[in-house]
């Protein structure tokens, strides 16, 4: 710990980082993904006199009366700024929108232009971001989530619209649209971090020191995550900081993050640290037995260490994330045969880019290991190893933009339990040039996946979004519609990290999306320094062969029902204004699973979920509170019944945080307590969830 704080004040004492003094005569330039909106960190700026650098973050200076300034990212088309010399003061700021090499536009290699005019002391020129077009998204800055009480990931993805968060046995998942958790795809820069054996990502892998922005999208997502994303995408981009963050909060809660980063003239690079523990021993009500007792979770400990490194250069791209953890593996409240269980995880993830010409060359290697201890029943006792390697080559031609990849997975298990399996794909989109009709977004694409024993999975998406009122700048009405398809092969060994029972894996077909689809309206409206931004859908998915875990259903295997469909809305209504952020979300869905004519609800799909957030800023203050509510539940493989639901949950977290400046470092005190109504309930049957709590955290960045 010594070391850590001498460390810390070392770095502060070196100020800002190099290229972010302030100068009058220079223009502040912030680069942006143009799908996402995420930060883009680690662009090349080279001057008409050929000087080159790497910005040590996402933002840099650039003189006034620059011309042909060229900001390059790898993976991303060149950007070619013009700024003017009109102007003064030293608050001046530029966005620049970088499209991907594919995922935006048709043409092959080509370059972005923007020119831009400093008339006043203030002038934001911004494009606005090109998001798959008649798909909805939304996402949340980290340095804005931190402002809002939130010290990790889980907080901060439980400040985005439409997503529902399950927790048990310490890990956490995320459902969108109502579909489960190894339906969503998480990505770490377009790195996909669910595990191969489960399907399943845990977000908690991920310190939020190493994370910038996250974004979320509902609805399969064929082209853009990959065939199996068939619920929605989770988007992480990596950060580029220098920060020391310490929390400390109630349920034994303790946690110590730092992050670092710097350039040189052609290498930028960034790492974070990260150690947390947790004692979870919250008081919980037993009601499963003839009486309700009140307990205490035992057993239900967890720690967890993360190291993250990234480099960039003009033409490559390398992230490398390793975690390991431990925990007690409680078990259900009315089931103590866990209480001495342990589980070990190791997780190591390594992703590289390259750009070959107008191409781009992407490669992965994940690996996931656990260790399960039964001190009990030593016989039941497991160690499992699984490993992941993808690679991908993209590029553009005339009438749109290709891609093809392979890769293998293979599992060994204790019990001489082996398995591996190769896949492959070739996919081609297309997508309308927006800037040749800026009124029409339309795209389209297909891909075909090769999975060993499971043969050709074909798939398709299209989407169209049509501004019919007003610019792209301002107030405006737009028309979305989207489908798409989508597959999702069967896990190498479903279910088999959740148990030590030796399970029996029954063969399963892939399960297929038929259609994923959604229309509606995308509308906004400036006021002055404010804007309101709403959006309304109507979707439906139709899914055959879902592959489906039935609680209670003691056979720990998954199964084929025949037909799943859901039918809903999704809708969201945002206030923004400098000093005032307000929004409010809520999905309807009515997710049924049909085998012949039994109906059976899908489990743990509500029908009603919703949210309610606001942030207010006063000086150096900040209060936000954050209202979530899932409607009823059902847990059982049953017809609807209310005995066998979860009854319906509102839980309310509020936040207060204080910005200090001194010399060089801001620092950031955020005080926060969740669930402050102490509603107890519970994410899954028979896992408890705690009651109210509080932290409290205290991060130090140098002043940018």
């Amino acid at each position: 710990m010594t070391l850590g704080v001498l460390g810390a004040l070392w770095m502060f004492g070196q100020g800002a980082l190099p290229g972010t003094a302030q100068h009058a005569d220079s223009v502040r330039v912030c680069v942006r993904d143009a799908i996402s909106g995420a930060p883009v960190v680690g662009a090349t700026v080279r001057d008409a006199r050929g000087g080159q650098r790497v910005a040590a973050g996402d933002c840099l200076r650039v003189p006034r009366g620059a011309s042909n300034i060229v900001i390059a990212r790898v993976g991303y088309r060149p950007h070619v700024l013009e700024v003017s010399a009109n102007g003064s003061g030293d608050t001046a700021s530029i966005d620049v929108v970088m499209i991907p090499r594919v995922g935006a536009g048709t043409s092959a290699g080509g370059v972005e232009r923007q020119a831009t005019t400093l008339a006043t002391q203030h002038v934001t020129a911004t494009m606005r971001t090109q998001p798959v077009a008649g798909s909805v998204q939304a996402g949340i800055a980290v340095s804005d989530a931190r402002e809002r009480g939130v010290s990790t990931l889980n907080g901060a993805i439980a400040l985005l619209p439409y997503v529902a968060l399950r927790s048990a046995r310490g890990e956490t998942g995320l459902s969108l649209r109502g579909a489960r958790r190894e339906q969503v795809v998480i990505t770490l820069d377009g790195l996909p971090l669910n595990d191969p054996a489960t399907g399943v990502a845990d977000v908690n892998d991920v310190p939020l020191a190493a994370v910038q922005s996250v974004t979320v999208r509902p609805g399969a997502d064929p082209l853009g995550a990959g065939s199996g994303a068939s619920g929605g995408v989770l988007a992480l981009s990596t950060a580029s900081n220098r920060l020391v963050s310490v929390r400390s909060g109630a349920f034994g809660q303790w946690a110590a993050e730092a992050a670092w980063a710097g350039s040189s003239q052609r290498v930028r690079w960034s790492g974070s640290v990260s150690h947390r523990r947790s004692q979870n021993d919250f008081a919980f009500l037993n009601d499963a037995g003839e009486r309700p007792i009140r307990e205490r979770r035992t057993n239900n400990d967890e720690q967890r260490s993360v190291v993250s490194l990234g480099f960039v250069t003009p033409r490559t791209q390398w992230s490398v994330l390793v975690s390991a953890g431990a925990r007690g593996m409680v078990g259900a409240a009315n089931v103590r045969a866990y209480d001495e269980d342990r589980s070990r995880t190791v997780r190591a993830l390594l992703r590289g880019q390259v750009a070959l010409g107008s191409t781009l060359l992407t490669s992965g290697v994940r690996r996931f290991t656990l260790a399960y201890r039964d001190p009990q029943q030593p016989e039941l006792d497991t160690h499992a190893a699984v490993w992941a390697s993808d690679m991908e080559w993209r590029g553009s031609v005339r009438f749109g933009e290709w891609r093809v990849g392979t890769g293998a997975d293979a599992l060994t298990a204790t019990g001489n339990l082996s398995q591996q399996r190769a896949r492959a794909f070739a996919a081609w989109g297309w997508r309308r040039n927006r800037e040749a009709a800026s009124r029409l977004d339309v795209d389209a694409g297909v891909r075909a996946d090769v999975v060993e024993r499971h043969g050709v999975q074909p798939t398709a998406s299209a989407g169209l979004a049509w501004r019919v009122l007003g610019g792209t700048s301002a107030s405006s009405l737009s028309v979305l519609a989207r489908s798409a398809q989508a597959v999702r092969v069967p896990t190498l060994y479903d279910l088999y990290f959740a148990s030590p029972q030796r399970l029996a894996v029954r063969a399963l077909n892939p399960e297929r999306v038929t259609l994923d689809a959604g229309v509606g309206l995308r509308g906004a409206r400036d006021q002055g320094a404010a804007r309101i931004t709403g959006e309304l859908l109507v979707v439906s998915r139709d899914t055959r062969d879902a592959i489906v875990w039935f609680p209670g259903n003691f056979g720990w295997s998954p199964a084929n029902v025949g037909r799943e469909r859901l039918r809903g809305t999704e809708s969201r209504l945002e206030y923004t204004a400098p000093a005032l952020t307000l929004g409010v979300w809520h999905t309807w869905y009515r997710s049924m699973l049909r085998s012949g004519a039994l109906g059976i609800p899908t489990p743990y799909v509500p029908q009603h979920s919703a949210g309610v957030q606001g942030a207010w800023r006063v000086g150096a203050n900040s209060m936000s509170a954050n209202v979530r509510l899932q409607g009823r539940r059902p847990y059982t493989a049953g017809p609807r019944n209310p005995m066998f639901e979860l009854p319906a949950v509102t839980l309310t977290d509020v936040a207060w945080s204080r910005q200090h400046v001194v010399a060089n470092t801001r620092a950031l005190f955020s005080l926060s307590l969740d669930n402050v109504t102490n509603v107890r309930w519970q994410s899954v049957r028979g896992f408890p969830m705690p009651g109210r709590g509080w932290s409290v955290a205290l991060t130090l960045q140098p002043r940018s």
